[in-house]
């Protein structure tokens, strides 16, 4: 079975959809011999770190493609951020095609609405079957002309992503979660030295993992934070993991709320590293209030028995059990989400059991292994029909 992997981004970028991609390839060619893997991506920038030890059934083949920031440097495509990212993708399709008629793979498996016309290219051209995962909304215009109900599978990443892709295409997907790694992301003791980097004794760390763009909604964070010191009396500092273009408007807010000094912009952190970092955590958050179909992060942080405190949206509520795992608040209230940090902080038992009961939900629903099976039986039920 000769199944490829196809996203842009999955090298060269981080982030869930990418992750998902590298540990669906390693743990399908590790598990299912006969299954020959191609990752298929872009072409990756100079600082971007490829995993390691994939296993030899998976090759990673990168093209080049013009990218959705320099499709916006045109005045006309400035503010047009579905259309210069579908520009994005047609530009990436093209490269690809060469590839794609030479391989003529069984299964080509696209993560974004995007790649539909590429995708359903090939299911003309070449045969290849296509199954279609769904990860977020990512819609454009034009797009329901591209699928065909009885030529076309999907799986979506969470409940909440399913109803939304019946909703616009009449599809309607199989729910296949993302996964975690529970041996990488387990429970680690704070490191002495790499706490004391970031926070005094008596004080307390807050993290979020996620790319600075607005609607992760740390900003969120930040202006509950300060409200932290000054409604509840607690001294908290903020770890942020990621990077984007957003992070330039945290950086002035944070100055805007005193608290410039208790933020810290860690930039992307490799997976390898990021159990220490949650190790670090008092609280994990997550603020998306838009575009959040699962939640990877917050599942990692719970396989690592951190506490979870995340906004009541989309499939943030599918990974985080409100009152056993973690709390949820209501998406955009600074307010809410100081409350629900402050009584966890000042409550560490509760913490520590929000904790525990996360690592065992994480195991009993999101181990790599299991998504992998789930997976390979969709390939293998492609294949049959």
């Amino acid at each position: 079975m000769k199944v490829a992997l196809y996203n842009v981004t999955t090298t060269t970028k981080t982030g869930g959809v990418e992750s998902f991609v590298w540990e669906l390839a390693r743990h399908l060619a590790k598990q299912y011999p006969d299954c020959q893997v191609d990752i298929i991506g872009g072409t990756s920038p100079a600082n971007f770190h490829q995993p390691h030890n994939l296993p030899d059934q998976v090759r990673v083949r990168t093209f080049p493609f013009i990218d959705r920031e320099r499709w916006r440097r045109w005045p006309v495509l400035r503010r047009l951020y579905g259309p210069t990212k579908l520009l994005e993708r047609l530009s990436f399709g093209l490269s690809c095609l060469a590839l794609l008629r030479r391989e003529r793979y069984d299964i080509l498996h696209i993560q974004k609405p995007y790649d539909l016309p590429l995708a359903r290219f090939a299911q003309w051209r070449y045969g290849t079957r296509i199954l279609f995962g769904c990860h977020g909304k990512d819609f454009f215009a034009g797009d329901r002309l591209f699928i065909d109900q009885k030529k076309l599978l999907a799986v979506s990443c969470s409940h909440y992503n399913a109803a939304t892709i019946e909703a616009r295409y009449g599809l309607q997907p199989e729910v296949i979660y993302n996964g975690v790694d529970v041996e990488l992301f387990a429970p680690r003791p704070a490191r002495p030295e790499l706490r004391a980097q970031y926070a005094r004794p008596g004080e307390f760390l807050l993290m979020q993992v996620g790319r600075q763009v607005r609607w992760k909604g740390a900003q969120y964070l930040l202006e509950a934070a300060s409200r932290l010191h000054s409604d509840y009396g607690l001294t908290v500092k903020v770890l942020l993991a990621g990077s984007g273009p957003y992070q330039k408007d945290l950086e002035g807010l944070a100055h805007r709320l005193g608290i410039a000094e208790a933020v810290c912009f860690l930039g992307n952190v490799p997976n390898r590293d990021l159990p220490d970092y949650y190790g670090l955590a008092d609280v994990v958050v997550g603020t998306s209030f838009a575009n959040e179909t699962f939640g990877i992060s917050l599942c990692e942080a719970a396989a690592c028995e951190r506490p979870v405190v995340a906004s009541e949206f989309g499939g943030f509520k599918e990974v985080v059990k409100d009152g056993l795992t973690g709390y949820l608040y209501h998406p955009q209230d600074a307010g809410e989400l100081a409350e629900r940090l402050a009584r966890l902080l000042n409550n560490p038992d509760q913490a520590r059991r929000f904790g525990q009961a996360g690592r065992s939900f994480v195991i009993e629903n999101f181990t790599w292994p299991c998504v992998a099976e789930r997976v390979y039986r969709k390939y293998q039920q492609m294949l049959a029909e």
